[in-house]
């Protein structure tokens, strides 16, 4: 028995639910749902286009007035459910493997928590002046199984994990955190705490949307913004956090930073981003959050 969860905001998702509830559809004597909560979507033809998965069985659509972050819809997501194991996948990847779901059954008692991570499709056209694409396709490379089974708790990811319905309504997703980034590393955290297992395995679900260079800095730049106000409860989790915390390296950063930064914010909106660039301006943008509360 299996609820598939799926939160989303202004994306499209629909092919994505058809995906799975095909597969679902096949296994004999499975008990499934999937349900999607719009988390206060702004686009209405895209809202438009996601109403018609009220249309398809064993399938729901929630749509939400009010927008309230990644974490809470989740934890509202896992309310909805029915059935004691919950799939959570992100609204903007596709399933390529025939057999994702079945995967997932067959693994399910492997680990009170099942990840089965995420890769890039093979892009139709060039991406190679896209930051996001740059950076997910680095990371990936750097992340295989056997440095994720290494670091269960630091490579968790919401992207694509199976959970406990029981241990997901007793240890939710922290909903202090509204804005985007990093309730995943604080979740990880908490699953490493109170000894809850994970398990890695490769059962990928696939990225194949990149947004625009400026929109991910921007995205980016929020997601300091919430390690910088949740630093405390994020400890020995961000590696980015504790660098930041060295003295040597925060001097010798910021100096960089205050003459290069918009030099640095422009190459990287533009098409020859520089992974490098990126991380000395992440560590840079994040000090000088650190600064100006002192």
């Amino acid at each position: 028995m299996i609820s598939i969860l799926i939160p989303t905001y202004n994306c499209p998702c629909i092919d994505l639910v058809k995906s799975l509830q095909g597969q679902c559809a096949l296994i004999k004597d499975l008990k499934w749902e999937i349900i999607v909560a719009d988390d206060g979507s702004t686009d209405n033809s895209i809202i438009e286009a996601n109403l018609a998965i009220n249309k398809l069985a064993g399938c729901l659509y929630i749509l939400r007035e009010k927008n309230t972050g990644r974490a809470m819809i989740r934890n509202f997501l896992a309310t909805k459910s029915h059935y004691g194991k919950l799939l959570f996948l992100d609204a903007d990847v596709a399933i390529q493997r025939e057999d994702f779901i079945q995967k997932y059954i067959s693994e399910s008692d492997t680990g009170d928590i099942v990840c089965g991570r995420y890769d890039i499709i093979s892009p139709t056209r060039n991406l190679s002046h896209n930051l996001r694409y740059i950076y997910e396709k680095d990371y990936i490379r750097k992340h295989p199984l056997s440095v994720r089974e290494k670091h269960p708790y630091q490579s968790f990811s919401t992207a694509n994990f199976l959970i406990n319905r029981d241990i997901m309504l007793a240890h939710p997703f922290d909903e202090s955190i509204r804005e985007y980034g990093y309730e995943d590393v604080l979740f990880g955290k908490l699953l490493e705490k109170e000894n809850i297992s994970i398990k890695h395995i490769d059962n990928p679900v696939t990225l194949y949307d990149f947004e625009s260079n400026i929109k991910f800095i921007e995205k980016t730049e929020t997601a300091l913004n919430t390690l910088y106000h949740n630093r405390e409860k994020m400890k020995g989790f961000s590696r980015l956090a504790h660098f930041a915390e060295q003295p040597v390296a925060n001097r010798i950063i910021t100096s960089v930073y205050n003459r290069k930064k918009g030099q640095w914010r422009k190459s990287l909106c533009d098409t020859s981003p520089s992974l490098k660039i990126f991380q000395l301006y992440k560590a840079g943008y994040y000090i000088t959050l650190i600064q100006k509360s002192h």
